[in-house]
């Protein structure tokens, strides 16, 4: 019985143009498999990205990236089995690679630090934050640029490179946040009411948490005034108002207890003459 193979083989050269055939069959097939390879691959990883709860920012980068690998290498062994020189075609890409990275250099680096800063998520969108001395909200982080909204009502567009290499600090990131104010008193006060009638108003205002607990102490005794500071805890989410509540909180407390909240000033004593206690006879 003829074998099944050599048939096939004797039946294609015997055809114009069989072995042209064979290979166009050969590569089709290769074309077939490497789509069927390519979808598994983009499967595995699109499950994967899913399961680790990527950014979907990053997820969509690193899903093009993926498939451009995928592409690349299609391309190759396809271009291998039409019997194209691929060491060639390896050392094209190399050239043009190298040509791109150098001309868009900076573009490439804000991507990077793009998506640095969507894996490592040191912020979110609507963070108050602080980046490279510019403070915020967080509007958007794109892969170029992370764009703050300001207190006053300006767009600001950081380049991610460097976002991605100064300081970030979150103030929205914990629950809670420490507030920090500093008053003066009189010396003619006494600590001990100062800071008994400072603490009550804390109590009272339904801004500050009572966990842990305001803490209220001399800073030091300047030259007109005696100096304190209070630390109280309030919601992340409402610190301005916290803040703004406390200080008038502050001065209301002083007032109602009598205690003065001086100023800076200067005090004269008027010396006169020595009193002639002497008689002359």
């Amino acid at each position: 019985m003829p074998d099944v193979g050599e048939t096939v083989s004797g039946v294609l050269e015997g055809l114009p143009g069989g072995l042209d055939l064979w290979k166009a069959a050969y590569t089709a097939l290769i074309v077939v498999a490497a789509v069927v390879v390519g979808r598994l691959v983009m499967a595995l990883v699109d499950r994967r990205l899913k399961r680790s709860k990527v950014d979907p920012s990053l997820a969509r980068i690193l899903r093009g990236l993926v498939k451009l690998v995928v592409g690349v290498v299609c391309v190759l062994l396809i271009c291998e089995t039409l019997g194209v020189e691929i060491t060639s075609l390896l050392a094209l890409f190399s050239v043009v690679g190298l040509a791109l990275s150098l001309a868009i250099q900076g573009v490439l680096a804000n991507l990077a630090g793009g998506m640095v800063l969507l894996w490592a998520k040191p912020f979110r969108t609507g963070d108050f934050v602080e980046v490279d001395g510019v403070l915020g909200t967080v509007k958007e982080t794109t892969l170029m640029y992370t764009k703050l909204n300001t207190t006053d009502n300006r767009l600001v567009s950081i380049p991610n490179k460097i976002v991605s290499e100064v300081k970030v600090v979150n103030f929205a990131a914990e629950e809670k946040r420490r507030l920090e104010l500093t008053f003066s008193a009189s010396y003619d006060s006494p600590i001990d009411q100062v800071k008994a009638a400072v603490l009550e108003a804390m109590a009272e205002n339904e801004l500050i948490l009572p966990d842990p607990a305001p803490v209220a102490g001399v800073v030091r005794f300047g030259p007109s005034a005696i100096e304190y500071n209070l630390w109280a805890w309030c919601r992340g989410t409402r610190y301005w108002d916290a803040l703004y509540s406390a200080n008038e909180a502050i001065k209301r407390a002083l007032d109602a207890h009598g205690l003065e909240m001086t100023y800076d000033h200067l005090n004269v004593h008027m010396i006169g003459p020595k009193p002639d206690t002497e008689r002359k006879v």
